[in-house]
C-alpha cells in the first residue's frame, strides 16, 4: 500500500511539470486541398493517449454543420511509435470511385467549398487535455488525378567539401510521411549517408543536409515507388485506378538515381 501511494505521488508530481499538449502541425500544411484527399497527419507536442480520439476531431462546413462519416475510425488508431503523430484517414471507400459508399455519398469534401478541421479535448499520457482547441481552414479544389513522376523533379546538387543541402523540388505537394520514409541517399558503395531531412514549402521540397562534408564522388538517391501524394497517387499509378486493373506492377521497387558531387 505504501508503495502504491509513493508511485502515485511521483506520477502526480511529474504530471504537474508537463505542459498541456497542443497541436504542433497538421499535414498537408497547405489550406488548399483536393477533394480526393486521402490522408492527413496531426503532430502533437508530447505523447498522447492512443484511443478514443477520432470522435473528438470534427470537420464542419462553411455553415458550421458537421460533416459526418468523413474519417475512417479504425479499431486501432494509427499513431507513430512516440505517440506524437496521429494518421487521419479520410474514408477510402468515399475517395475511390466505383465503390458503393462513393456512389451513395460521394467524396467527403466537395470542390469550391470551405471547411474547418477542429481538434479539441484530446488527452496526453498524463491525462491532461489540450491547452487550446486547434483549427485548420480548408478550401477544396478539384480532385488530384495526376501521378507523381521523377522526371518532373528539380535536383539541386551541392558542391564537394561543403555541408550544403541536397534538394529536390516537386511540381505538386507530396505526402509528408512518404517524403520522410521513402527517400534515402547512399554513397556509391551503398552505405547510407548520415544527415537530417527537412520537408519544406508545403511538402513540395525535400532537403537533406549531411552530417559530414560531401566528397567529390558519385552518390545515389534511392526512391521507393510507393512514394505518394496526399491523395494516394504514387509512382506506380493513381489511387483511384479502375477496379480490377493492376496498378502495382512495380510495387516496392526502388529506383536508383545516381548523381555526382563535383569539386
Amino acid at each position: 500500500m505504501r508503495s502504491y501511494f509513493f508511485w502515485l505521488i511521483i506520477l502526480t508530481a511529474c504530471s504537474k511539470q508537463v505542459e498541456k499538449p497542443f497541436v504542433q502541425a497538421v499535414y498537408p500544411t497547405s489550406n488548399v486541398l483536393p477533394e480526393n484527399l486521402l490522408r492527413m497527419y496531426i503532430q502533437f507536442s508530447q505523447p498522447m493517449k492512443t484511443i478514443g480520439n477520432i470522435e473528438k476531431i470534427k470537420l464542419t462546413d462553411e455553415f458550421g454543420i458537421e460533416v459526418k462519416n468523413v474519417f475512417f475510425n479504425n479499431t486501432k488508431e494509427l499513431w507513430n511509435r512516440e505517440q506524437t503523430q496521429l494518421t487521419l484517414i479520410l474514408d477510402p471507400a468515399r475517395v475511390k470511385t466505383g465503390l458503393i459508399t462513393n456512389e451513395a455519398l460521394g467524396h467527403a469534401i466537395e470542390p469550391n467549398k470551405n471547411y474547418i478541421l477542429t481538434i479539441d479535448n484530446l488527452e496526453d499520457v498524463y491525462h491532461r487535455q489540450m491547452a487550446t482547441s486547434f483549427q485548420k481552414n480548408i478550401t477544396v479544389e478539384k480532385a488530384d488525378v495526376t501521378v507523381p513522376e521523377i522526371k518532373d523533379w528539380i535536383f539541386t546538387i551541392p558542391e564537394a567539401k561543403s555541408k550544403n543541402s541536397f534538394e529536390l523540388s516537386f511540381p505538386q505537394m507530396l505526402d509528408y510521411n512518404s517524403l520522410k520514409l521513402r527517400l534515402i541517399i547512399t554513397d556509391n558503395e551503398n552505405d547510407p549517408v548520415e544527415g537530417v531531412v527537412s520537408i519544406k514549402n508545403q511538402e513540395t521540397q525535400w532537403s537533406f543536409q549531411p552530417k559530414y562534408y560531401w566528397k567529390a564522388r558519385e552518390y545515389v538517391l534511392h526512391v521507393n515507388t510507393r512514394l505518394e501524394d496526399p491523395s494516394g497517387n504514387n509512382l506506380n499509378g493513381l489511387f483511384d485506378h479502375k477496379i480490377g486493373s493492376l496498378r502495382y506492377k512495380k510495387e516496392g521497387v526502388i529506383e536508383r538515381i545516381p548523381f555526382t558531387v563535383k569539386r
